[in-house]
């Protein structure tokens, strides 16, 4: 009965989950060498060559991935410090429902959120120019729509703490280390080799598999950068999606390469993620 159950689950996850996603893929690889289209004539390797001699492509890669770094490593290190020095007063029921509201957010939302705050015709330049601090809204920093995408940066920091602090939290309660840490300094253990040698340690074991897959998420956002970000360079998505829907048809296929390139990159990491997790599974 149990295997039975199991090969239904399976059968339902390889239709559901990963037979549109097969279709698509091939669909887009087809369609970058130009044997499906609605103005491809044959197989051709134009497309390909055409996205890796230009660049544009790997610079986008590169600016995302620098984008998603730095939210990941000023979340997580966020929520690191808040978990370790304010444990105790997260528990309380309050402000653990406050933890929770910001996951209730859609990106998209809190994209226009940022936005009518930061830009320059938003609430801090108005409280600026109340101030006297600018002359005008044009002398407001670029925060939105910037090359430093500094709001797309602070939009995917409110978003993804609160998820890292609720993880944190939870590992920090099952790992019992309260309890490690106290035995530690019973033997002699100083609060700095507690922190860097069992608190971070543990967390960061428990939960790093989760860390890359965040970052994953982050490199193919859409809807903040698309929001925040400026014209060029462009986050991945949202240069994908420009290809696909402009209107010289010629081009589609340029988005369906870049689409192409992402999505094995991504797949491969995401294979050697989870076989380096099993490994170290297995040996542990």
């Amino acid at each position: 009965m149990k295997r039975k159950r199991s090969t239904i689950s399976i059968a339902f996850f390889i239709l559901v989950g990963v037979v549109p996603f097969a279709a698509a893929f091939i669909y887009a690889l087809l369609y970058s060498f130009g044997i499906v289209g609605v103005v491809n004539t044959g197989f051709t390797t134009q497309f390909w060559e055409t996205v890796i001699t230009s660049g544009e492509f790997f610079k986008s890669f590169a600016y995302s991935a620098l984008i998603a770094a730095l939210s990941v490593i000023i979340s997580v290190s966020t929520a690191l410090w808040l978990t370790l020095k304010f444990r105790k007063e997260l528990d309380k029921k309050f402000l653990s429902y406050i933890i929770y509201l910001p996951l209730a957010i859609p990106g998209v939302v809190a994209a226009f959120f940022t936005y009518q705050l930061l830009s320059k015709s938003g609430f801090f330049s108005r409280i600026a120019y109340q101030f006297g601090w600018i002359q005008e809204a044009r002398f407001f920093p670029d925060l939105v729509n910037d090359q430093m995408a500094i709001g797309i940066i602070i939009t995917f920091i409110t978003v993804v703490v609160p998820f890292f602090l609720l993880l944190f939290l939870n590992v920090y309660k099952n790992e019992r280390i309260q309890e490690l840490s106290e035995l530690s300094a019973s033997l002699g253990a100083k609060p700095n080799q507690v922190l860097w040698r069992i608190s971070l340690p543990v967390i960061l074991h428990k939960t790093w598999v989760l860390i890359v897959l965040y970052f994953i998420f982050l490199l193919g956002a859409y809807e903040i950068p698309l929001i925040l970000g400026q014209e060029s360079p462009q986050m991945l998505s949202v240069l994908i999606i420009r290809e696909l829907k402009q209107y010289d048809l010629s081009k589609i296929s340029e988005g369906y390469v870049a689409a192409v390139i992402y999505t094995v990159t991504v797949s491969v990491a995401a294979v050697i993620l989870f076989s380096k997790r099993k490994r170290i599974a297995h040996e542990a």
